[in-house]
């Protein structure tokens, strides 16, 4: 269940003098909007409005359209701050995953069992930051088992933070441990981990009260990106996609990526958008995509485009600027 202190971005919106405030909330919160319009709106002497389309995160904050639609407040729910230089004042939510004591306590125990197989002692612990909070907890009973717990401070983002581009958390604190401990679900940031570091990744999730290894997944997830990689090296036309998003406005870098691919002799062209959908280039004709802007659109939604789709880290592994070692989800390294 997600939770989250309004009272809290009222007195903000009371003490800024806000009169029209416009809101950013992940995809779980949207059946709340009504509620959370009306309690601004009850509470606060001020109007507001939500933005629907999905939120793909701190890099995607809408600070420029809201007031260019005459906000003078902008609440960003469920993520930290990633970008700088807002247009108007913007207000970051935080959004927490409920769970309680005995389901951490459960992982911890679960993990200490894993861990105690490896002959493991020394281990990093990190979640997203709707897990964040119980990274405290994690540490203590893991300290209390006779294991020593690392909670690193990254560049960009809180204590133990990690985002799908920035595991700087954990890389601080690599050469102290032995495993790594990711808190959330879902296996993105896990791989991201298990490519950003040469540890054990172990995902502990509070939803299922699951703790597993992801060492196989990585390896197979890695034969697929290979397989991709090779694709773009054969294709004779790439189009190359930037986001208008805050924070995956990556021009310089597309240049330098069409030089080194017209170089090899390919035609590139560069493509923009907001969001990046297959439907916005099935009329157009590249044999590959290069997509710079989140490294996860090129995971996720490569089954729904016709050509092969790679990251930026991997277009530059096909263009030989990177080895396949140095293969990374982490674009801030």
């Amino acid at each position: 269940m997600l939770q989250f202190d309004l009272d809290s971005a009222l007195k903000e919106i009371k003490r800024r003098k806000a009169k029209n405030v416009a809101l950013q909330v992940p995809e779980g919160l949207k059946a709340r909007l009504p509620e959370i319009i009306a309690t601004i709106e009850d509470n606060a002497d001020a109007k507001a409005f939500a933005f629907v389309q999905p939120c793909f995160g701190a890099c995607d904050v809408k600070d420029m359209e809201a007031k260019a639609l005459g906000a003078d407040m902008l609440l960003h729910f469920g993520h930290s701050q990633f970008v700088e230089g807002h247009a108007i004042e913007t207000i970051y939510v935080p959004v927490e995953c409920k769970a309680d004591g005995k389901a951490i306590s459960l992982l911890a125990g679960r993990l200490a069992a894993e861990l105690k197989k490896k002959g493991s002692k020394r281990i990093a612990l990190c979640a997203t930051i709707q897990f964040k909070k119980h990274l405290a907890m994690l540490e203590q009973e893991l300290n209390g088992k006779g294991f020593e717990a690392f909670v690193g401070k990254g560049k960009g983002v809180e204590r133990g933070q990690v985002v799908g581009c920035n595991y700087s958390s954990v890389k601080g604190v690599e050469g102290k441990v032995e495993a790594v401990a990711f808190v959330g679900d879902g296996l993105f940031h896990p791989l991201g981990l298990g490519f950003a570091v040469k540890r054990p990744v172990f995902v502990l999730d509070p939803v299922q009260k699951e703790v597993k290894e992801i060492l196989q997944q990585r390896d197979l997830f890695l034969r697929k990106r290979i397989a991709m990689i090779e694709k773009v090296k054969q294709a004779k036309s790439i189009g190359i996609w930037v986001s208008t998003k805050r924070g995956q406005q990556r021009m310089p870098l597309a240049e330098r990526l069409r030089k080194g691919f017209e170089r090899q002799g390919k035609k590139v062209f560069v493509f923009v958008s907001d969001f990046v959908k297959p439907d916005y280039v099935a009329g157009v004709d590249v044999e590959a995509i290069v997509c710079t802007d989140c490294p996860r659109i090129a995971f996720d939604d490569s089954s729904l485009f016709k050509q092969p789709i790679v990251n930026q880290v991997e277009a530059m592994i096909a263009l030989g600027e990177k080895k396949l070692g140095e293969y990374a989800f982490d674009e801030l390294a």
